[in-house]
């Protein structure tokens, strides 16, 4: 069986990777892509060979869409897919404030249709492994745990506070938190947060560094700066490191690569080249094959997003107060 996806808004810049992906698929038909301005999108469209359109039009005609919009977005888009019985992956986070969350996490539990969010952290191949050798008890009692996702400040509406919520802790706080809570079964009770503004000259935190307890009282630390420089050969990282008893275990998302340099043409002369899985590719096709009714989605669940939500708005919380602040359940 075929099933019908589109891409719902150009907005996030990894529309365009979805896009490229899902045709080659072999049991997908790109149906078409959605949004505004209208000549990104035909642009965007054109380039995957698939017609530009609203997203009425869209969901009056896909089975699923992924969701690539601004944050501030999510919540009418979603609502509009529940509504024409469409299924769904959202890009993170999935609001711009905890409430909010909570209340597209309300209207999704009575929808009968496939709703997850666009995580593709837990299909990184040295991730599950990862997961395997913990749940197998390699670590002994977990004690410590430590997280990195940095990456390039990334501009546009990712800077601006009301479509995208916050910077570097909105946007950077999900994969790891969302990877650690699956790999370990535990939840954030608490954090403390740092946040500046050093590297540019924009209106969010480009810098941050968050020191949560985990609820087996493990200590839990992320840096999910955008300091990353613009010119480096990649555009970040996504680590995990596991400190227990017995061993200290280690994955590393993006650990595969190699670098190729070149002295002609334009722009960067050294490139970081990934060549290990794409865990995209792997995402986007759990989500077809849970449109198939071949599998149980594996990506983060709506409820997922909400607890993650919950740790983000804390960390604004603790940064504003200067202290510790409990995880809203």
């Amino acid at each position: 069986m075929t099933v019908d996806i589109g891409i719902c808004s150009t907005k996030h810049v990894n529309a365009e990777v979805y896009a490229a992906l899902l045709p080659k698929l072999s049991e997908v038909n790109l149906v078409g892509v959605s949004g505004e301005p209208p000549a990104r999108v035909r642009k965007q469209a054109s380039s995957v060979d698939a017609p530009a359109m609203t997203h009425r039009e869209l969901m009056d005609i896909a089975d699923g869409v992924v969701i690539c919009s601004t944050n501030a977005a999510h919540e009418e888009l979603i609502d509009l897919a529940l509504r024409n019985n469409v299924a769904f992956l959202c890009e993170k986070p999935l609001a711009t404030s905890l409430a909010t969350a909570q209340e597209i996490r309300d209207r999704c539990a009575n929808a009968n249709v496939v709703a997850g969010m666009a995580m593709p952290v837990r299909y990184s191949r040295p991730m599950q492994r990862l997961k395997e050798r913990y749940e197998a008890g390699t670590v002994g009692e977990l004690v410590a745990v430590s997280g990195i996702n940095r990456g390039r400040m990334p501009g546009g509406w990712f800077v601006d506070p009301e479509e995208a919520g916050g910077g570097a802790v909105s946007d950077h706080t999900d994969h790891i938190v969302d990877v650690v809570r699956w790999i370990t079964g535990e939840e954030v009770e608490e954090v403390y947060a740092e946040i500046d503004t050093r590297f540019y000259e924009i209106p969010v935190e480009d810098v941050n560094l968050l020191s949560m307890t985990l609820s087996n009282g493990a200590s839990f630390v992320l840096d999910g700066s955008w300091s990353t420089p613009q010119k480096n050969s990649f555009w970040g990282d996504a680590s995990v490191e596991l400190v227990g008893t017995e061993e200290t275990l280690s994955a590393d998302c993006f650990g595969y690569q190699y670098d190729r340099v070149s002295d002609t043409g334009q722009g960067r002369h050294t490139e970081s080249i990934y060549w290990g899985a794409d865990p995209n590719n792997a995402l986007l096709r759990d989500f077809v094959d849970a449109l198939r009714g071949e599998s149980t989605l594996m990506a983060a669940t709506i409820d997922d997003a909400v607890r993650t939500a919950a740790v983000i708005e804390a960390a604004y919380e603790s940064a504003e107060r200067g202290e510790p602040v409990e995880v809203s359940d």
